[in-house]
């Protein structure tokens, strides 16, 4: 018969062993409604659902008398207050309080954008197989097939989600300007910093013959269409084509891929293209884990550990853990607190918040769902895409998938 032990009802409801031991002693003199299970001169609780209930019911009462001496009380650093606007620090609240996570876009603010680039510059640097050459590679390799599908439209605006530093599109831009056919790069991202950084690069890279148009949005929740409005109205508008680029597997991040192919869908107008990557599910891909700041680290990537500096959560009060998640099919980086926390949230004058984290909790700072081909091309069916083509890169680790938002003649599929 299943039974929990001491230390795992302790690391489940967030309790000291003392606790476990005072609530088996009331079970055994009738004083509270557990079932045991007696092994040798021991009592264990049984794992049973009715014993959950009344573990949670115990649990949040002893939280109700916990005293302040309890919680560690943290206070976001001044830079915090000054990097995120009011809304981000909302959702952050609400993330942390309601979802365990801090949504990983908010990492590349400021100084985060820095870590971020340091990372793909090393990524370059090494020449590996990751997720920044196995991107290049694609677009290189199907260049030919996205002329076709442009259709020797006279105008191609580029709009790059999630812009980054701009590196994987460099290529592209080239040979779109080779041809005479680029008339508008468009650069979307949360991070101003990061705008900044692929501004720069651009301009390093084509002088003044690609002008780079920044725009600060976070593409879980903001569509794009106002930005080509004068283009889709203009007298050549069946001569100009919208393609966006969604790359690096930016879609499986959230906490639902659709968060941000629902809104690019609704974004793009006939004869638009979305040109997406990202690693598909291999068990390759599941050791996949070089997440940390340099190859096989275990701690924290800067940009991950920024965000707990900003909020104050100091790297002595939890563990570090990531790994797959073979049940969600899920990568993930979390950190597992060694301490209950009380956050306080103090934005001037009468907005204060708090968020309370217990012992034992989790806070998610990065996921990637894994998910087969088959099941890519269904995620961008239920955001309404019409799937056109798909390419592997050679090792079969990354994938490059171009859709299209109305149903094309069959003689035009690949």
């Amino acid at each position: 018969m299943p039974y929990f032990k001491q230390s795992e009802l302790a690391d489940l409801y967030g309790v000291s062993a003392k606790t476990v031991y005072n609530w088996i002693d009331s079970a055994k003199h009738g004083q509270v409604d557990l079932k045991l299970y007696a092994k040798g001169k021991s009592a264990f609780v049984l794992d049973t659902p009715e014993n959950r209930l009344v573990l949670k019911v115990l649990a949040e009462k002893g939280k109700k008398h916990r005293n302040a001496a309890y919680y560690k009380v943290v206070q976001p650093k001044v830079e915090f207050f000054d990097i995120y606007s009011e809304r981000q620090i909302l959702d952050i609240i609400t993330n942390l309080s309601v979802h365990g996570e801090i949504p990983l876009q908010y990492n590349y603010l400021q100084d985060g954008a820095k870590n971020w680039e340091g990372r793909m510059e090393r990524f370059e640097s090494e020449g590996a197989a990751n997720s920044l050459m196995s991107t290049i590679e694609l677009i290189q390799d199907n260049l030919v097939t996205i002329d076709r599908f442009l259709k020797n439209k006279k105008k191609v605006n580029v709009i790059d989600l999630g812009v980054g530093n701009a590196r994987p599109v460099k290529e592209l831009l080239g040979h779109l300007l080779e041809r005479g056919v680029l008339h508008r790069y468009i650069g979307i991202d949360i991070s101003p910093a990061m705008l900044g950084i692929a501004k720069r690069n651009i301009k390093e890279w084509y002088g003044d013959a690609v002008h780079f148009e920044g725009y600060e949005r976070d593409i879980t929740n903001e569509q794009f269409d106002d930005l080509v409005v004068a283009d889709m109205l203009d007298e050549e508008a069946d001569q100009t084509l919208n393609l966006v680029l969604l790359l690096g597997g930016t879609s499986v991040n959230f906490r639902s891929s659709n968060d941000a192919l629902k809104p690019i869908f609704n974004s793009m107008h006939r004869n638009d293209l979305l040109i997406h990557t990202l690693k598909p599910d291999t068990e390759a891909s599941r050791r996949y884990l070089d997440l940390g700041p340099v190859p096989g680290s275990v701690s924290l990537a800067p940009n991950f550990k920024y965000i707990l500096d900003l909020l104050n959560i100091d790297d002595s009060t939890y563990d570090v853990e990531s790994g797959f998640d073979s049940e969600k099919k899920m990568r993930y980086v979390r950190v597992r607190l060694k301490a209950a926390l009380h956050i306080q949230f103090d934005l001037g004058g009468t907005k204060k918040r708090e968020v309370h984290l217990e012992k034992g909790d989790a806070i998610l700072l990065f996921r990637a769902w894994h998910l087969s081909t088959p099941e890519i091309i269904t995620e961008l069916g239920k955001a309404g895409f019409m799937f056109l083509h798909a390419s592997l890169t050679e090792d079969r680790q990354y994938f490059l998938s171009i859709s299209g938002v109305e149903r094309p003649n069959d003689s035009e599929r690949v």
